[in-house]
């Protein structure tokens, strides 16, 4: 959705992370980039593909991407890209920081456990444990407010136990994932 000063379209803040991550194990071109993204995060990530062609040459102003042009026998000429250090730090940053608001968390935790995998056992059990405890401090918050508003608002009240059982709901995925991908966690039901 563009405004009417003819600007883009704003971003999500998870698409260069994401982009990044992708590209940190190999340099691609623009359309294998978007064949991976079809094929390995289409369930929680979507992107057409003008719109990954104009986030990249975003990323590449931004210095978060560098490209080159390869030529390829008769085939057209492709950019390839591949992270800059500015742009493994930005993914390093997001991928350790947990999603601290639980509405960004069914977007922005998705990619995250999907990268941790690829990179090992410690690095999944590291960022479900963080992701763990950024929640459980936000249960905590929620229900002291939650608390706070008692009686006195029935609306209100009612507003805090929905967000406390999301929240609740989302912990009993983390020891879902716990237990799935590194045999432990906690049992909750």
């Amino acid at each position: 959705m563009s405004s009417s000063s003819g600007s883009s379209p704003k971003r999500s803040p998870f698409a260069a992370p994401v982009v990044l991550g992708l590209l940190s194990n190999e340099p691609q071109h623009g359309y294998s980039l978007f064949a991976r993204i079809q094929r390995d995060l289409s369930d929680v990530w979507h992107v057409g593909m003008n719109r990954l062609y104009a986030l990249l040459d975003e990323m590449e102003d931004e210095g978060l991407i560098t490209g080159h042009d390869e030529h390829t026998g008769n085939r057209p000429t492709r950019r390839v890209f591949r992270p800059t250090a500015k742009g493994k730090r930005t993914f390093e940053h997001w991928l350790h920081t947990p999603s601290n608001r639980m509405s960004d968390l069914r977007i922005d935790f998705p990619p995250k456990l999907y990268f941790a995998q690829q990179m090992g056992p410690k690095d999944t059990a590291t960022l479900l444990a963080t992701q763990r405890q950024a929640c459980e401090r936000e249960l905590a918050r929620m229900s002291s407010i939650q608390n706070d508003v008692g009686a006195a608002s029935t609306y209100r009240h009612l507003v805090y136990e929905l967000r406390v059982r999301q929240i609740e709901s989302i912990l009993g995925w983390l020891s879902t994932c716990e237990r799935e991908l590194l045999g432990q966690g906690k049992n909750t039901t």
